[in-house]
């Protein structure tokens, strides 16, 4: 082997190890976490309507928690969602996306006023806590929806009354960086519209 190709592999060596791992440098060291964690949802998920400040309603495609975030029609909504106090916000604690057994009683009280009202609609907004990354807890928030609405839809509540949007962190109750505070952006949030 010549001088000139002991060289020539000396320094092309070290050249395709630093580009093999700068390549990977991109990559999300969490490989545990599932594709849909690390595969950014189109922003925002769902639709601004002119006269609504709250984006539209994403509609209902899949139940199952584990779905990939739904982004919505181009379509803005026509209907304005309003807060309803009898109905309570559901938290969940850190890392955590499904519907807890503590969680059944509220969730029970929004599904029987759902089919008291049955020309109401409802809107389970997504929230999550500052911790991680707006990707990550724009997912997190999508299947914190997700999972609420498969338990309403468990309980008898039609599909075709329930949409789902994340917020992630962008919608704080409280912005305090302690962990009584973000406990308490960790939640679903629901608001209802009366069908046309």
């Amino acid at each position: 082997m010549t001088a000139g190709t002991k060289a020539a592999r000396l320094i092309i060596g070290p050249l395709a190890i630093v580009l093999v791992l700068g390549g990977c440098a991109g990559r999300s060291w969490k490989f545990w976490e599932s594709k849909a964690m690390q595969t950014p949802p189109e922003r925002p998920i769902a639709t601004v309507a002119a006269e609504d400040p709250a984006p539209a309603p994403t509609p209902a495609v899949s139940a199952t928690p584990t779905a990939q975030p739904v982004v919505a029609s181009t379509t803005p909504a026509a209907r304005s969602f309003v807060e309803m106090p009898t109905l309570g916000d559901v938290h969940f604690r850190t890392g955590l996306v499904t519907v807890g057994r503590t969680d059944g009683q509220a969730l029970d009280s929004v599904a029987r006023w759902l089919k008291d009202n049955p020309s109401a609609v409802v809107r389970i907004e997504g929230h999550t806590d500052d911790l991680g990354t707006p990707v990550e807890n724009l997912a997190v928030g999508q299947k914190r929806a997700a999972s609420t609405m498969k338990y309403l839809i468990d309980k008898g509540v039609s599909a075709d009354r329930i949409s789902i949007v994340s917020y992630g962190a962008d919608r704080p109750l409280c912005t305090e960086k302690n962990d009584t505070c973000r406990a308490r952006n960790r939640r679903v949030h629901f608001l209802v519209s009366q069908q046309h």
